[in-house]
């Protein structure tokens, strides 16, 4: 009889100290730091940083301040998890509502996101533990609502480059709401030929490319596109099936950096190409030249296959859009015909920059020593042989 007197007692203490941090827990989610001011230097980076994001697509900016109204952070609910201990952590949701929820507390935000619904989860939360144990970032369900959930630390916020919680949501929101970029599957066989041809015409393409982002007269534009027309035009015809595939790496790929740049922009932290803050950003060419002598920290094959054309694709869009070369251009970009960025420019160059059509790809390279171009893919080419 004692035994059982001794076991229901342990029974009810369990049950009691549960019952406290149960109450405990609730309480000081809904009571205590609930203003963005009081929180960790972490959390309150993240959260600030995805209010930014989301308050660049308030009504007042327009929504094709960055791309469409296909893509609009303030229909996209995002989830953060941040563990930093073995139980403890937190989770927020933004862009979500949870009115009378004894689980959720309304983080109170400053005036210029005060329109922007964010909310603390308690650990006992029904979903806070599968949320901290999600291995990948995507989306998944939270209380009935499709919510692009990730787990978050130090290293992601505000980390200038890919990989960071920024770039992480725009690839992830970007790719979902927008349609228009999907691109048919890659041909595995033979889709890069790695020779120095080509390589060297991939370094032709960054210089020309330099030059268009730095063009000083809506002139000189125009003869830097018919030269990448060119130079572009004559690597389709020797290799066909790469151009495809560059196409296509441009259009997934290369729009979405350039939403992520132009965010990046917006919100003051601008990040430009190769992963580098503005103030230590390397030209194309640079990183060509990165590339070819084994400085740039990447792997070749897949610079050459797809992260390369991703950056160009970037660049393209934002030469495009900046200099108004094409109206309505994103919803113009057709991955199901491979309508790339290179289509837009090469309709605008038979359009508009025909004093410039007798260039020959010859006249190009000595225009920009391509010897030197060469020189270094041929060195590339011995590296890996």
């Amino acid at each position: 009889m004692n035994a059982v007197k001794k076991l229901l007692n342990i029974i009810l203490i369990l049950f009691g100290v549960i019952l406290i941090v149960f109450c405990a827990d609730l309480v000081i989610n809904k009571l205590v730091h609930t203003d963005l001011s009081q929180l960790d230097e972490t959390d309150r980076a993240a959260l600030e940083e995805i209010c930014s994001m989301t308050e660049l697509f308030d009504d007042k900016y327009g929504n094709d301040t960055v791309w469409t109204e296909d893509y609009n952070l303030r229909n996209e609910p995002v989830v953060v998890t941040r563990n930093y201990g073995l139980i403890k952590g937190s989770t927020y949701a933004v862009n979500m509502t949870y009115t009378k929820n004894i689980f959720a507390q309304r983080i109170k935000m400053p005036d210029e996101y005060s329109d922007i619904p964010v909310y603390r989860l308690s650990y006992l939360y029904p979903q806070s533990f599968k949320l901290a144990k999600q291995e990948e970032a995507g989306f998944t369900d939270v209380a009935g609502t499709r919510a692009y959930a990730s787990a978050f630390d130090q290293s992601l916020v505000k980390m200038n480059g890919t990989g960071s919680l920024e770039e992480n949501i725009v690839e992830a929101t970007f790719k979902d709401s927008v349609e228009s970029i999907d691109v048919p599957s890659q041909s595995d066989s033979n889709a890069f030929d790695i020779t120095e041809e080509n390589i060297a015409l991939m370094g032709l393409q960054y210089r020309i490319i330099d030059d268009m982002m730095g063009a000083d007269s809506p002139d000189k534009l125009d003869e830097f596109i018919a030269e990448y027309v060119k130079v572009r035009e004559y690597q389709a015809e020797k290799y066909p099936e790469f151009t495809k595939t560059k196409a296509a790496s441009e259009i997934s790929g290369g729009c979405t950096k350039h939403v992520f740049y132009s965010i990046s922009k917006l919100i003051g932290h601008d990040i430009t190409y190769f992963n580098k803050e503005e103030a230590e950003s390397i030209t194309f060419y640079s990183a060509y030249y990165y590339l070819c002598t084994g400085r740039y920290n990447s792997d070749i094959g897949e610079f050459l296959n797809k992260m390369g054309d991703e950056y160009a694709g970037a660049a393209l869009c934002r030469i495009i859009s900046e200099n108004e070369l094409e109206d309505n251009w994103q919803t113009k970009i057709d991955g199901a015909n491979y309508t790339s960025q290179y289509t837009i420019l090469k309709n605008y160059s038979e359009k508009y920059c025909g004093k410039y059509a007798d260039k020959t790809i010859e006249d190009i390279q000595r225009t920009y020593n391509y010897e030197e171009i060469i020189g270094m893919a041929r060195a590339l080419c011995k590296e890996i042989g």
